[in-house]
């Protein structure tokens, strides 16, 4: 079934806010970091196999590249949410020009219950979460930790669509406003000085 004709649950709005005590992965300099985002279950070679190649689709994103052993994201990822989510999958790379370096992985689990609130991408109900994610290195055990602000807007694809071409339409409309009053008051501008025998 094509995605345009499924009916969306809902967006997950997924702000990767920073990163905490990784593991240097640089003899000289400071990490490159970026972060991988996905619905799917990753694999730890994804980036040596693809290398720079990773394409973001909508189940799997990243982010741009920060520096250090505690980056600073603020970045928000957004996926479109067709069926009830079980986990979010994460990962933590360093940039090289070689192969990137998988620094941490771990995941979300949307059914684990543990943090006393709902995760649920079956709702009708918006809801909005601060997570932290325990990260694993596969050298020391302890990757450090990854700070998520999840966001779930429930939804439907043609509302999704339909906001997003209303919010063009309104753009367009707001140009072209501006350009129709632009040019009428040039046009004015011209008349006004014209009688009054301004021109040059």
């Amino acid at each position: 079934m094509a995605a345009s004709s499924q009916r969306l649950k809902g967006i997950l709005s997924v702000t990767v806010l920073k990163a905490n005590n990784l593991i240097k992965s640089d003899f000289l300099g400071e990490n490159d970091c970026y972060a991988v985002i996905s619905l799917e279950p990753l694999t730890n070679q994804t980036k040596i196999k693809f290398g720079k190649q990773l394409q973001q689709t909508e189940t799997c994103q990243k982010t741009q590249i920060h520096d250090g052993c505690h980056p600073i994201f603020d970045e928000k990822l957004l996926f479109p949410v067709a069926q009830g989510l079980e986990a979010l999958y994460v990962q933590l790379w360093d940039s090289d020009i070689g192969k990137d370096d998988l620094l941490a992985y771990g995941t979300f689990n949307f059914l684990d219950n543990n943090q006393g609130v709902q995760f649920n991408t079956n709702t009708k109900k918006e809801w909005l979460h601060m997570v932290t994610i325990s990260m694993i290195n596969d050298k020391r055990g302890d990757g450090g930790t990854l700070e998520l602000i999840l966001h779930f807007i429930p939804d439907t694809v043609a509302s999704f669509i339909n906001r997003k071409f209303n919010a063009a339409q309104a753009q367009l409309k707001k140009k072209l406003t501006q350009q129709i009053v632009a040019k009428m008051t040039d046009v004015a501008a011209d008349q006004i000085r014209g009688y009054m025998g301004l021109d040059d």
